[in-house]
């Protein structure tokens, strides 16, 4: 199984130019939201409000202010107090937190526009046009260091301001967000927003608003109302110009040098055309090998910019106790010579569009979406299609779903592909249907789907196609007293029997997970049970890992949704064993991994993991897994990461994930500097590949107009 619940906003969406006029058409007039928990007023300032954290609050006095009432993560009242200010001078919010606190304050990040993991934590949520337009937020810690995310644009980092102050007793964290990078944003009635703060120590996360079936922070349907007296948005053109200088070995290519560009134009005040000349996917730098085992193809995450700038829009059917399918999976796609895309959010309707155009090939996707004022009703519809001279493929997905916002939700998804793999057309759907009944501390959820022999998309992800069955999932979390040694503990079970085109069972999982958290963010998970597939020549094959996994420095879990899984920590380390009969012998797996401080900015990551099958009448499989990374903070606008890797050994069979056979080693090193309208990278290698790339790459951007990602 890949997971419990894959759930997003649903969009319905078309591909070409009669998209945007159908949205401005049906989708222009402002819509009521879903029911609200909370209403502020900002009031609007004539000057510029102090970011000195250490500044006397006095100076704050003309703001609006609230509290943080509601620990979500353990479903009742906080234990600590947090204010929060707030204020608008028509081009910029300010907002201030004030929050108290007893533990020990986690404040280690120094350098901006990073994920921050591992640190306290205060941000807001903001949908300027409620229902109908985008999400952002911004994020800080303590001392001020900031990041920041757009529903958008996955690369959304425009440049705003954030300091931090520790104190005896709490600390103080104030904000100035430039409005213009809000799209859409205008004073009025018709925003919605959310406060949060998280406390590393104890993963108490406080929030301003919230309902009784809410089980993440940063959820529309239980966001507060805001009413804006002052602010004024004019989304701007930005173009991104670059120049790239590579020496390389002839294997890696050869040395070259080149100029590129990304464009993105404003339509509407939350519409965009964007496109790319000559795109440049040098700098690719998330290291995602892993040898832990897998019967199943491996899942990548997209890192190219042109790709990750649309990615948040498709995708978005709703699935309860998933195999994983992903009709549009842009890892599959060869990088193009250029791409053209439309993107955006006009009333209730979002829409997007892709066409990545490469060598004797083009690659188009288009999804329309439509949610209800009430945020109740979702329903989609996406296209995918590819041609190149040898082949046709064309996949068309749609879906519905609907959430009481209480306790009830339920969902169905379509599928249907076509084209010159397509041997039989009445096999080659998807038909996905489930469903439950969930609370922030039980959940009992279940689905039935068929996926056809021939519904496997050539820009998609199906990770099992010529599957018939059922799966179900049921999972209980006890939450502890702020004076127990337990902070949570959890018992969950996922069961699924899917049936495949020969007779029997073609898959067949079972699972039993106990996870404990200490108040001492020690945990503890054990899991039990029996996974089955039937592979290539026929046989009903186990495919089974069980066994412990202990975590120090791990994560809050805030959710009965997450299966056991936990939030992040900047400095976790873990050991995981697993054994089971898999295949024709039996597997034994250990992964270990540690991250520590070297340093006020430094950290030092060490893994070493092993998998030996062994085998009753043939060789044993025994794989090695080594990693030592070093990333250095110098300071909020730059950084340096240097990381070494090497595979050595046979995998297990069956194998699914693509690991290196043999030995492979990979060395890699990048800095990034960052300043108001340029970015500096200077790599070698790349740490996304097998082995090293034998390539040094220095590579400038220029920004001109709006601010990057918006």
């Amino acid at each position: 199984m890949s997971g419990f619940r894959c759930t997003a906003t649903f969009r319905f969406r078309l591909f070409g130019a009669g998209t945007l006029l159908l949205a401005c058409l049906f989708g222009a007039a402002a819509r009521p939201g879903a029911a609200l928990t909370g209403q502020i007023d900002v009031p609007s300032v004539a000057a510029p409000l102090p970011l000195q954290p250490s500044a006397d609050p006095a100076g704050w006095s003309a703001t609006t202010n609230l509290t943080l009432g509601w620990d979500l993560a353990h479903q009742k009242g906080v234990s600590e107090a947090t204010t929060v200010h707030i204020a608008s001078d028509g081009k910029s919010m300010f907002v201030r937190f004030d929050a108290t606190q007893r533990e020990p304050i986690a404040a280690s990040q120094r350098s901006d526009d990073v994920s921050l993991a591992g640190d306290d934590e205060v941000w807001i949520d903001l949908w300027p046009n409620g229902s109908s337009g985008f999400f952002y937020q911004f994020v800080a810690t303590p001392i001020g260091t900031h990041y920041e995310s757009s529903s958008e644009n996955t690369g959304f980092a425009p440049r705003w301001q954030s300091a931090g102050s520790v104190h005896d007793g709490g600390y103080t964290v104030t904000m100035k967000i430039p409005i213009d990078v809000l799209r859409g944003a205008k004073a009025g009635s018709g925003w919605r927003a959310q406060f949060v703060r998280l406390v590393h120590a104890s993963g108490e996360e406080q929030v301003w608003t919230y309902g009784a079936a809410q089980t993440q922070p940063d959820d529309l349907k239980f966001a507060g109302a805001m009413n804006v007296a002052e602010a004024v948005s004019h989304p701007a053109p930005r173009l991104a110009l670059y120049s790239l200088g590579a020496v390389a070995a002839p294997s890696a290519g050869g040395s070259t040098s080149r100029a590129g560009a990304d464009l993105s134009v404003p339509i509407t005040p939350t519409a965009a055309f964007f496109a790319t000349v000559h795109p440049d996917f040098s700098n690719v730098e998330l290291d995602q090998q892993s040898i832990s085992p897998s019967a199943f193809q491996r899942y990548y995450s997209e890192v190219r910019p042109f790709f990750t700038q649309g990615a948040n829009f498709f995708n978005q059917l709703n699935c309860d106790v998933c195999s994983l399918v992903t009709e549009f999976y842009t890892p599959a796609i060869p990088a193009p010579r250029e791409g053209y895309a439309l993107e955006g959010q006009q009333g209730q309707l979002g829409f997007a569009a892709v066409d990545a155009v490469g060598d004797a090939r083009d690659d188009q996707a288009s999804v329309l979406d439509y949610t209800s004022p009430d945020l109740k009703w979702n329903a989609t519809v996406q296209r995918v299609a590819v041609t190149t001279p040898d082949l046709i493929d064309d996949v068309t997905t749609t879906g519905v779903s609907y959430s009481d916002h209480k306790h009830v939700s339920w969902y169905f998804d379509y599928g249907s592909d076509s084209g010159s793999n397509v041997l039989e057309g009445d096999d080659a759907q998807r038909y996905d249907f489930g469903g439950g009944w969930g609370s922030p501390t039980f959940a009992i959820f279940g689905s039935t789907r068929k996926i056809g022999d021939y519904y496997d998309p050539v820009d998609g992800f199906v990770q099992h196609p010529g599957i018939a069955g059922y799966a179900l999932y049921t999972n209980k979390m006890w939450l502890f007293n702020a004076n127990d040694a337990l902070s949570s503990l959890s018992l969950g079970a996922i069961l699924d029997r899917y049936q495949g085109q020969t007779q029997g069972f073609n898959q067949t999982d079972n699972a039993l997970v106990l996870d404990t958290l200490t108040r001492s963010l020690i945990d503890f998970q054990v899991t039990v049970g029996s996974d089955y597939l039937r592979l290539s020549d026929g046989i009903m094959a186990p495919v089974s890992q069980n066994g412990f996994g202990i975590t120090y420095h791990s994560g809050s879990q805030n959710s009965v949704n997450n299966f056991g899984q936990h939030g992040s920590s900047a400095t976790p380390t873990s050991i995981v064993f697993n054994t089971g009969r898999y295949g024709e012998g039996r597997l034994d797996s250990w992964l270990r991994s540690s991250t520590v401080r070297a340093g006020v900015r430094g950290t030092v990551t060490l893994e070493v993991d092993d998998t030996a099958q062994w085998m009753p009448k043939a060789p044993n499989n025994i794989q090695w897994f080594e990693r030592l990374s070093y990333a250095y903070q110098i300071d909020r606008d730059s950084s340096l990461a240097l990381g070494i890797r090497r595979v050595d050994g046979d995998p297990p069979i069956p194998n699914g994930g693509g690991d290196c056979i043999g030995k492979c080693t990979n060395l890699s090193f990048s800095y990034h500097l960052r300043r108001r309208h340029a970015e500096l990278y200077l790599g070698y290698g790349d740490p996304n590949t097998l082995t090293t790339t034998p390539q040094a790459i220095l590579k400038l951007i220029y920004y001109v107009g709006a601010e990057k990602g918006t």
